[in-house]
């Protein structure tokens, strides 16, 4: 996954599967085998670099042990975070799914210092020990800044004995969940701010020197903050895992697991505006390489999974897999890192880098420019940029080194796996510890490197610094700009100022205009300047800080706005921004300009209409009376979201001037349907409906409603109708009042209807809260054919409330409990209400850790059956597509089973029989309790600032504004059920894992 992956890495034919005829002999598990660690000397031999590149060992143990992270100070001196404890410090006491609150603290800070200038690190010094879990390290002030969970540590040497004497807890409170999905990588920003990787574990984090400061809560979100302050903010992120990543004008990159470059298209505090708009996820992925990315290992099997091999024999039937030497999959993207020194050829820069530590590899990524975002493809299709044939060299992240290289951080241990995800009579014999005390940091050096003098920027003059930002490898303009910030010398103001308007390096203006700013010397003058500079990025960054001051500097709004015609549309869509924080008519017409110009970007679009909801309202007018808006899906679109802000906001008075504007709008037919829809579904988040909408039944807007709701019961109830009509009008139904649609809806359930108006009719009824809405959909159960049961059945477990009625109908027989899925059963096992999970578990009985361990011991002893892997295509096809994409088959609601096919047979099928055993944090189940009085239950796919996105079984995704929620309940277990094995014989299963495992 990072660089502790839970999942392994593709491996050939003869290394993979369980069910196959006969058994070879198994090695005594006593006696399990390992690889000798490869000593420092002779670890050069075992690297193929690309391009005449070379690895050059900087450091190694024992001088550092176990490093994840690194970072220099403005005088070279190094300082490396050592994750000692990694994955647990007492393998008996460590429990999967739990704290470990009872790890001790054996991480570590080391500092490293080259003498003789040569390059390399002569002395090591012990700056710190006694931390939890240290992942990552950024400067501050002569001092360091360290995450390690629970806590973020601010460290300082203050009598040059190289050991820290100052040690302050900056920020507590950070959950110490899983070791992998920990905080990590701070990094400065542009903005003077330093930005964290949460990951997912969570908190309720408290800043430990500022009892007044509010405790934050985060989900789903990075952190930022400002070091003068301690003031905490949440950013959009909380979905990396281990990486964090800043190209050279702010952009920031994280990475996941099976995914080595998300891109963070913005920070979130731009769109908080809207509390009404469902805005798209800010984390974008960038990857650009579809559901899975290939990998080029040359390392061989680690020995401990030979002895899974040794659990069966290769049947003549199953097809070969590729050599370990040509294929494999990322499924432990770790580190990801722009390249931004200036030591390389010049096409390296911007590049991305990520170590796929599984696979004791360095992959190479190109990057472009996609619109706003970027996209991320494979730099290397023949063979990885770094790849080593010793199965102990774990690339675990990297650094724009002072050197202008990137320094590569390598862990270097036996087994990176994470605890949980071993079988457990592998794992009682494995030391997941071994190498804890090893570790090397190498500089990926070019053709002919010749390391430069170490920079000594701690007695720099103010002057000097100011001059550093021209410097091209970003390393020294990062430090510089630091430097100034902490600083705060106003004799800094004139060289910056004069690098802001004459400097021939556009990213020394960027880093002039950003300094400027955060010694509080940022004119009116400066940002006219810049936003008139020939950089696009320049621009970018001025329209960003100008729109900060409209209120003091009214000037500025009118040049920001003429930026809406720009030609690079990330200037426009910071543009979009800016204009969404002003009230005034200038502002609306620059968002109907850029939504005629860039309305089919979902980005700008979302940030045009992430401004306040009366603003909306006034774009939504005047698109509707403009004969040019925007036309076709796209422009439909676009009034669809507007109005559904609206219908959210319900604001009588913007309501009737939204609906005088459809009436007098030029070419209406066209857009009706998209009108009532999205002002239908915006009322529905507002607990209203058409009907009810408007402030006078006498009111032009009140008849038409009328007339419209009339027409759509009519129609859905007419036999003799068009058959796309009735189903078209039973959807309109929606947005009438429970009273008039319920009864009508219920008679579209009769089984003399066509299906397809039977699953309108039910998907329109579960739109309504109603409790009777759960005794209608069970009225007809007897009779409903197999889909629209199953549409049922999504209808009654997408609200808390409905749970009830069907447990009822269980409980009488009226619906038997096996009509439910395996999947249907865990959705409501799996509910955090204790009498509906305790009903439940009456009716289905509750599956106990044991009788997990006793159906895994079953399927194990089915070793000697032949899979078919044309037989296991149906059984996935009738088990598993209903939430998993596999070969282009099924549904993306479960992880892509792609991203498992390097699983031997035996890791598979554990995962299958006991799905709890090890959850990613993003696919376990959540309910949320809305004010209303109703709840909705899923996986939470998206988190914005306005809204959370959820997507469950059977079932289209939906939307919840925040302001609507009332709490938020985590299951803590999978969405995939246990007990699917009550569904499938030892062949069947035998037949699946042949059509996963084997291709």
């Amino acid at each position: 996954m990072h660089y502790w992956p839970l999942r392994a890495f593709r491996v050939s034919a003869l290394a993979l599967g369980l069910f196959v005829p006969g058994r070879s002999a198994e090695p005594a598990l006593e006696s399990l085998p390992s690889s000798p660690a490869v000593e420092p000397a002779d670890a050069a031999a075992t690297f193929r670099v690309k391009r005449g590149f070379t690895m050059d060992l900087l450091a190694a143990e024992p001088r550092v042990a176990s490093p994840v992270a690194m970072t220099y100070d403005e005088n070279g001196n190094a300082y490396v975070v050592e994750m000692r404890d990694y994955p647990y410090t007492d393998k008996n006491t460590h429990q999967p799914w739990k704290e470990n609150t009872t790890d001790a603290y054996l991480g570590r800070v080391r500092m490293l210092i080259d003498r003789d200038g040569d390059g390399t690190f002569d002395e090591s010094f012990l700056f710190a020990d006694g931390l939890s879990w240290p992942t990552g390290i950024c400067c501050w002030k002569g001092g360091v800044y360290v995450t390690a969970t629970p806590d973020v540590w601010y460290l300082k040497d203050r009598d040059g004995d190289h050991r820290a004497d100052i040690r302050t807890k900056v920020f507590t409170g950070f959950r110490k969940y899983n070791v992998q999905t920990a905080i990590n990588n701070p990094l400065w920003g542009l903005d003077n701010r330093i930005a964290i990787v949460t990951s997912s574990n969570g908190g309720q984090i408290t800043t430990v020197g500022h009892p007044e400061f509010e405790p934050l809560k985060i989900t789903s979100r990075d952190l930022r903050f400002d070091p003068r302050t301690e003031k905490l903010e949440t950013i959009a992120g909380g979905t990396g895992r281990y990486g964090h990543s800043f190209d050279d004008w702010g952009n920031r990159f994280i990475c996941s697991a099976n995914n080595p470059a998300f891109h963070i298209v913005f920070d979130g505090t731009q769109a908080g505006r809207n509390p009404f708009l469902p805005a798209p996820n800010p984390v974008f992925d960038a990857r650009g390489s579809g559901g899975t990315l290939p990998v080029l290992r040359i390392s061989p099997l680690e020995p401990w999974r030979v002895v899974q091999a040794g659990r069966w024999v290769a049947a003549k039937d199953v097809v070969p897999r590729k050599e370990l030497t040509a294929g494999g999959e990322v499924t432990s993207a770790s580190g990801i890192t722009l390249y931004r020194g200036a030591a390389y050829p010049p096409e390296f820069r911007g590049q991305g880098f990520v170590g796929e530590v599984a696979n004791n590899v360095v992959h190479r990524q190109m990057v472009a420019p996609d619109g706003v975002t970027f996209k991320f493809t494979a730099a290397d299709p023949d063979a990885e940029f770094v790849a080593s044939t010793d199965t102990w060299f774990r690339p675990v992240n990297f650094i724009n080194a002072p050197d202008g290289t990137l320094h590569v951080i390598d862990m270097y241990r036996q087994t990176v796996e994470h605890p949980w995800s071993v079988p457990d009579d592998l794992h009682a014999r494995l030391d997941l510890m071994s190498g804890r005390e090893r570790g090397r940091i190498y500089r990926l050096a070019p053709p002919g490197f010749k390391a430069p003098a170490a920079p000594r920027l701690g007695a720099a003059s103010t002057a000097a610094l100011a001059a550093t930002l021209e410097n091209a490898n970003s390393w020294w303009r990062e430090t510089a700009q630091r430097l100034l910030f902490e600083r705060q010398d106003p004799a800094a103001v004139a060289p910056l100022r004069a690098l802001l308007e004459k400097s021939a390096l556009e990213v020394a203006r960027l880093h002039a205009l950003w300094t400027l700013d955060g010694l509080g010397a940022l004119r009116e003058s400066d940002l006219r300047c810049a936003l008139g500079d020939a950089s696009a990025g320049v621009r970018e960054h001025a329209v960003r800080l100008a729109a900060r001051r409209f209120d003091a500097s009214p000037g500025l709004q009118s040049r920001v706005f003429a930026l809406a015609r720009d030609r690079s549309i990330r200037v426009r869509y910071q543009v979009a921004f800016a204009a969404g924080g002003v009230a005034d008519d200038a502002a609306v017409q620059v968002a109907v300009e850029l939504l005629r110009q860039d309305g089919g970007d979902r980005w700008v679009r979302a940030a045009v209409l992430g401004t306040s909801p009366d603003q909306c309202a006034r774009i939504a007018q005047r698109l509707l009376r403009d004969a040019s808006r925007p036309s076709g899906q796209e422009g439909r679109e676009i009034l669809r979201s507007l109005l559904f802000v609206a219908g959210a906001q319900n604001h009588a008075g913007n309501l009737e001037a939204i609906f005088n504007a459809f009436a007098a709008a030029p070419a209406a037919a066209a857009i009706e349907s998209a009108f009532w829809t999205g002002l239908g579904d915006g009322l529905g988040q507002a607990g209203r409906n058409l009907r009810t909408a408007f402030r006078t039944p006498q009111s032009p807007a009140a008849q038409r409603v009328a007339t419209l709701l009339a027409g759509a019961l009519q129609t859905a109830r007419s036999p003799g109708a068009d058959a796309k009509a009735r189903v078209e009008a039973t959807r309109l139904l929606a947005y009438d009042d429970f009273a008039s649609a319920g009864p009508v809806l219920g008679a579209l359930l009769a089984p003399g209807e066509p299906q397809p108006l039977q699953l309108a009719a039910v998907r329109t009824l579960a739109s309504f809260a109603p409790p009777e809405v759960g005794k209608i959909l069970l009225a007809s159960w007897a009779s409903h054919t197999p889909a629209v049961r199953e549409e049922v059945l999504s209808a009654l477990l997408a609200r808390r409330e409905r749970i009830g009625e069907l447990l009822t109908a269980l409980e009488t027989k009226v619906v038997s409990a096996g009509q439910l899925s395996p999947a249907r059963r865990t959705q409501i096992l799996s509910n955090p209400d204790a009498t509906i999970k305790q009903r439940a578990g009456l009716i289905f009985g509750q599956n106990s850790s044991g009788s997990r361990a006793a159906a895994v011991e079953k399927y194990r002893s089915a070793s000697a059956l032949t899979g078919d892997s044309g037989r296991g295509r149906k059984v996935y096809d009738n088990t598993c597509a209903a939430c998993h994409r596999y070969a282009g088959r099924g549904v993306d609601l479960g992880p892509p089973l792609e991203t498992i096919r390097g699983w031997d047979r035996e890791k598979t099928m554990l995962h299958i029989l006991d799905p709890n055993r090890e959850v990613a944090a993003n696919y376990i189940a959540y309910v949320i309790d809305l004010k209303d009085g109703s709840s909705v239950s899923g996986m939470i796919t998206e988190e914005t600032a306005g809204s959370i996105k959820l997507k469950r079984v059977g079932a289209p995704e939906e939307s919840v504004l925040r302001q609507n929620i009332a709490k938020i309940t985590s299951s803590a277990i999978s969405l995939m059920p246990e007990g699917l094995e009550s569904a499938l014989s030892p062949q069947d299963m035998a037949d699946l894992l042949a059509h996963l495992v084997v291709p």
